[in-house]
């Protein structure tokens, strides 16, 4: 009956137009009215869990009523600081989504490549690679594969028409090829690919396994690492680029965040709304 009550009540309050609001309830001659608890039902809530939730926020709003009845005959001084956190707290948020919506409107948000390279060339030591990356080439054929030898041939990459050989090749459906010459790759990501690499060291696979053919269940690796970066070593700008785009978009928004403070502080001192009291 009482989730039936409380739906009658919320469907009226949606459905009144001129009527005077009701209060829901009372604390001493603090009430709580319809508007106050209907925007706060969310609107995915059907019409049982509505009535439910409106219960619940009605018995809240008293018992916290009664705590802060209590509280303040209490401990008198403490809610006093208690409130003055709450404006020092409120004072903060206010600014805060002033400041935010200040920096929404005027922040640019357009990075270019050339500012990018320019700050990854002047923070290099900010930039270590965590982990190994290679430039690499790699293919993935079935043992029974008809394209066997002539992989053999070419995988070595040591000219332009070994390049167009293998690109055609990895066309083939049966064929899993990878080809990027200009883009770092972390090796965990490509033993992640090919997961027999793990028996091997990294540093000895990276340094003198360049060119290997790999035989695992029942496919045929050929890899071919032709760059590589050393762990702790500079991390390529490719890793670096979201990264770097966050920090200069922060470097961005607090020189608009300075310069609204300061702005204004001029105009509060040129149009006499403030000033220091010197003693």
């Amino acid at each position: 009956m009482r989730f039936i009550f409380f739906w009658i009540i919320l469907l009226s309050v949606s459905c009144k137009s001129e009527s005077s609001e009701k209060n829901l309830a009372r604390f001493k001659d603090v009430y709580l009215n319809e508007s106050d608890i209907i925007n706060e039902i969310p609107i995915t809530l059907d019409q049982k869990d509505s009535a439910i939730f409106a219960d619940n926020y009605i018995h809240k709003w008293l018992v916290n009523q009664m705590i802060m009845d209590k509280s303040e005959e209490m401990i008198p001084m403490e809610v006093l600081k208690v409130e003055k956190k709450i404006n020092k707290y409120k004072m903060s948020l206010i600014s805060y989504e002033f400041e935010q919506f200040y920096i929404y409107k005027r922040l640019d948000t357009i990075i270019s490549d050339s500012q990018i390279s320019k700050y990854y060339e002047n923070h290099l030591d900010d930039f270590v690679l965590n982990d190994y990356a290679v430039k690499c080439m790699y293919l993935q054929v079935p043992k029974k594969s008809k394209f066997i030898k002539e992989i053999k041939r070419n995988y070595h990459l040591k000219n332009e028409d070994m390049i167009d050989k293998i690109m055609e090749i990895g066309q083939n459906e049966e064929v899993s090829l990878y080809y990027n010459p200009e883009e770092w790759v972390l090796f965990d990501d490509l033993m992640k690919q090919i997961p027999i690499i793990e028996k091997y060291s990294k540093v000895e696979f990276i340094k003198k396994k360049k060119k290997v053919i790999l035989e695992f269940n029942n496919y045929i690796y050929f890899i071919n690492v032709f760059d590589y970066i050393i762990k702790n070593g500079t991390s390529p700008l490719s890793f670096e680029e979201n990264k770097i785009k966050s920090i200069i978009l922060n470097q961005r928004a607090r020189s608009l965040r300075k310069k609204l403070r300061q702005d204004l502080y001029n105009d509060g001192i040129k149009n006499n709304l403030i000033e220091k009291i010197r003693q």
